[in-house]
């Protein structure tokens, strides 16, 4: 990748290209990039570069002819490259288009000054206008050095590997998810467990999860256009119920959808016998049942020795500990809980973390709720 950048002030570009990532790519010859002084072609003796405007106005504007002769001097034979003036009233330079500049030979950088640039010098040599964002800057060198820096790491070999610009925020569509590095324990801050236990599975799971959630709370729009699976789809559904349980609730932590889905079956394997597991699987996971089904455990025999109504309400007050877990089947949402708190309507499951005792809310009148101790006890 060859980048030429036309500027009045290449002295403000050259410690930036000089150092961290920039630097190597361009000492190991992965990127060129030449800076170009604007002033150097220049017909005028003072070498001044920009004049009054026609029509009055505020501030000078940079003339046409030193933009379009240092352009010209320095556009080879058969260039097939993009020539791109950075502007505040150009497109919004996004990963869509940084990728397409990825893509180019070469690239010619024009950094306007003062109140812009001769239109006739932009109509003679530039391509196409770019923004970097919706505000005025005083001059086109930090939004080339944006432009460089973005583009720099779709070059092969610049990152040192091809999946970390894979895997960047916008390249997917979608925010990044957190990254964590050790010690695992820094001062009381844990790293999530899921990263720490080897399974790429579940950390690639894990990590979708997190830029959905992300991107949904920080820029909803990007979810318009990004490329999402139906697994996506399904998650979204449940990480937008979640924040709707979550404002009506306070004070629930949410625990990812991967120990979610692992809870109900851990639940019953906890509770209901070893002896009626089979039977009871059939009445609470087989054909078209769901996890909503669990508390058929109870009411359909399963469970030996339980508490029914106020007994099980009793019984779970009496050995009552923070914290606790809080799993409701419909949402298919789990939560861990500090606290008493104002139970969603509908059926949900509550156990001690260890899973030795339960306490299941039906959401259907006169059935339950139901209390139960595991064998761990």
């Amino acid at each position: 990748m060859r980048i030429k950048v036309f500027t009045l002030f290449p002295e403000m570009l050259r410690p930036m290209l000089g150092a961290s990532i920039l630097g190597r790519a361009i000492a190991a010859g992965l990127l060129q990039v030449e800076l170009i002084d604007i002033r150097d072609y220049t017909l005028d003796k003072h070498r001044s570069t920009d004049d009054y405007p026609f029509g009055g106005g505020a501030g000078m504007v940079m003339a046409a002819q030193p933009v379009i002769d240092a352009i010209a001097a320095n556009t080879p034979e058969g260039f097939h490259g993009r020539r791109v003036y950075l502007s505040p009233r150009g497109r919004t330079l996004n990963q869509k288009i940084v990728e397409e500049l990825a893509r180019e030979d070469e690239l010619m950088l024009l950094c306007g000054h003062y109140e812009g640039v001769d239109q006739r010098a932009l109509d003679s040599v530039i391509d196409e206008e770019l923004s970097i964002g919706d505000y005025v800057l005083t001059g086109g060198e930090l939004g080339a050095l944006v432009v460089i820096d973005s583009v720099a790491r779709l070059v092969p070999g610049v990152l040192g590997s091809d999946e970390s610009s894979e895997d960047e925020s916008f390249t997917t569509g979608l925010l990044e998810y957190p990254q964590y590095t050790r010690p695992a324990d820094f001062r009381g801050m844990q790293v999530p467990e899921v990263l720490l236990g080897g399974n790429h599975a579940d950390i690639t799971a894990w990590r979708r999860e997190q830029s959905l959630d992300l991107t949904l709370k920080r820029r909803p729009e990007l979810l318009e256009t990004a490329p999402l699976t139906d697994a996506d789809r399904d998650m979204l559904a449940r990480l937008r119920r979640a924040r709707e349980v979550e404002a009506a609730t306070p004070g629930l932590e949410r625990l990812d959808l991967l120990a979610a889905d692992r809870f109900p079956r851990a639940w019953f394997c906890a509770f209901v016998p070893e002896a009626n597991r089979k039977a009871a699987k059939k009445q609470c996971f087989s054909g078209r049942r769901h996890v909503g089904y669990l508390w058929q455990a109870f009411s359909m025999g399963f469970m030996p020795d339980f508490a029914e109504g106020e007994d099980a309400r009793t019984a779970w007050q009496e050995g009552f500990a923070e914290p606790y877990l809080l799993y409701l089947p419909g949402a298919r949402l789990l939560y861990r809980v500090r606290g008493q708190i104002e139970l969603p309507e509908g059926c949900c499951l509550l156990a001690d973390a260890a899973l030795t005792r339960t306490l299941v809310h039906t959401g259907r009148p006169g059935k339950g709720p139901y209390f139960a101790r595991s064998g761990k006890v």
